[in-house]
């Protein structure tokens, strides 16, 4: 008879530990559900600096919009992320992978000058504005640097 109490704590010691690992599964469930809204962009894959005068810029919308931008931004630590080239404005993109090629060439006509450049996708006319990781590099050209020798 001194067992059953034993019996009756290990039987409540499992079942509360079953119910603790049901709720720990919910609760990653809602987590994950409610974060993967927020990969509206994802498989982003830039060019780390342009090869043959052009950076490739890659990326997959997990669904259709029919309002999106999609922007080169200066990328440096501490700029002010100020649009550089547009590649597209206003897009109607279906869901899946889109390929963009950036030839170096800032939106007034003129050579990007050397620096990091990053990628800006705004999704929707006042939709969120996201900013994946990576940098494409604009390297200085033998040409700058002769032309600051030159003078």
């Amino acid at each position: 008879m001194g067992s059953g109490p034993a019996r009756g704590g290990t039987a409540l010691g499992t079942a509360l530990f079953i119910v603790l690992v049901l709720l720990s599964v919910a609760g990653f469930a809602i987590t994950r559900a409610e974060r993967s809204s927020d990969d509206l962009v994802n498989s982003v894959e830039l060019s780390p600096e342009l090869t043959d005068g052009e950076a490739r810029v890659a990326f997959r919308l997990a669904k259709a919009d029919d309002s999106v931008d999609v922007l080169i931004i200066e990328g440096d630590p501490g700029a002010d992320d100020a649009q550089v080239r547009a590649l597209a404005l206003g897009e109607d993109l279906a869901a899946g992978e889109h390929v963009y090629t950036w030839d170096g060439i800032t939106d007034d006509g003129d050579a990007a000058p050397p620096g990091q450049y990053a990628l800006e996708v705004i999704l929707g006319e006042a939709g969120p504005e996201i900013k994946p990781p990576g940098r494409i590099e604009v390297a200085e050209t033998a040409d700058e640097g002769s032309e600051e020798g030159d003078g």
